[in-house]
């Protein structure tokens, strides 16, 4: 069985592709406005939109507080945000996780793609799928935060 693969999954959105775009590129603060399960996004290296910043999350999922301390990338070209892993509660679990999100417009509204890679651990890790539900459930947050602005 492999330890490394990958989850993924697409979401519609009724916003503006440039204003969610906007909001996980480089305006994070503004997701613990949006979302009652994430409680604070701080800058620890660098700055809200640089490549190379280090942002420390603090969020609920599952009932549960965790953290994760992550490095940015950002391919504005191409309109993909990659948040690499280097502290947190997920690498209790897994060796290596990534959180790739790339959005996509379209006429009205657009979407958002988003995968997660991962090298579990061992073999008796389960797939990430409890984050995978909670970011779908925080895009959900951010198009509604996103429309009301």
């Amino acid at each position: 069985m492999a330890l490394t693969s990958k989850l993924e999954t697409e979401l519609e959105f009724k916003s503006s592709a440039d204003k969610v775009y906007s909001i996980i590129s480089s305006q994070n603060y503004h997701v613990a406005n949006a979302s009652d399960t994430v409680h604070e996004v701080e800058i620890h290296e660098g700055d809200w939109q640089t490549t190379g910043s280090v942002k420390l999350w603090k969020y609920t999922v599952e009932g549960n507080v965790e953290t994760l301390k992550e490095k940015v990338e950002i391919d504005e070209a191409n309109k993909k945000v990659t948040l690499t892993a280097l502290e947190g509660h997920c690498l209790d679990l897994y060796k290596t996780y990534k959180v790739i999100f790339q959005v996509v417009p379209k006429s009205e509204g657009g979407s958002v793609k988003v995968t997660i890679e991962y090298e579990k651990l061992n073999e008796n890790v389960p797939p990430p799928t409890k984050y995978i539900d909670f970011i779908v459930n925080l895009f959900k947050d951010i198009d509604a935060h996103a429309l009301k602005a």
